[in-house]
């Protein structure tokens, strides 16, 4: 295996108590290991890539790879592992790392790779479609509460409003559909 400060081996856990992932650039196979499972997926039949940003849990947000195989196969990376119930461990700049070896693998391998950023088309519009009618929702009891001369609580929906909007706004902006080339990644969806 590559030595990992090449930045050609990347490890992480997912989920606590749950099988590590471990990928490999390995001449021209990306090497795999997940938990008891372990595999071999040629850089030529690598069909898909997508990049997406994940929203904040417990206060750290993250980024994730998915790889599709021709056949089918799918691997997961992710910029963050789980270290305990409420703690990650951010791993961003290997992550980067990572992504940027593999895209570049793939270039100098001529492989002809969809790479797509953020969510599907479908699913981002119904998000921001469900994003904007609870906004104007929330806007709608604020002010009927403003109305009533409810302070407090007017000020208070508003407060939790924009603690809950702003991830939100955040995930939106980033996850928009695109598509984008392996030699062009797009910045707002790797860590740095």
């Amino acid at each position: 295996m590559p030595d990992p400060s090449e930045g050609l081996v990347y490890a992480y856990h997912p989920r606590l108590g749950g099988a590590g992932v471990r990928l490999a650039l390995e001449g021209e196979a990306l090497e795999w290991l997940v938990g008891p499972r372990e595999g071999r997926l040629r850089l030529a039949d690598i069909a898909r890539l997508t990049l997406r940003f994940q929203p904040a849990k417990f206060a750290s947000a993250s980024f994730e790879m998915e790889i599709l195989g021709r056949d089918g196969s799918r691997l997961v990376a992710a910029s963050a592992s789980r270290t305990s119930l409420t703690a990650v461990r951010d791993q961003g700049q290997d992550y980067a790392r990572f992504v940027r070896a593999l895209h570049g693998a793939l270039a100098d391998a001529c492989v002809p790779v969809e790479c797509r950023g953020g969510y599907g088309r479908a699913r981002w519009g119904l998000m921001v479609a469900l994003g904007a009618a609870a906004a104007l929702g929330l806007l709608v009891v604020v002010g009927f509460a403003l109305w009533q001369g409810q302070w407090s609580t007017a000020g208070l929906i508003a407060l939790l409003s924009a603690i809950v909007g702003w991830p939100t706004a955040e995930t939106l902006v980033r996850n928009r559909p695109l598509r984008y080339q392996l030699a062009a990644l797009p910045a707002h969806l790797l860590p740095g």
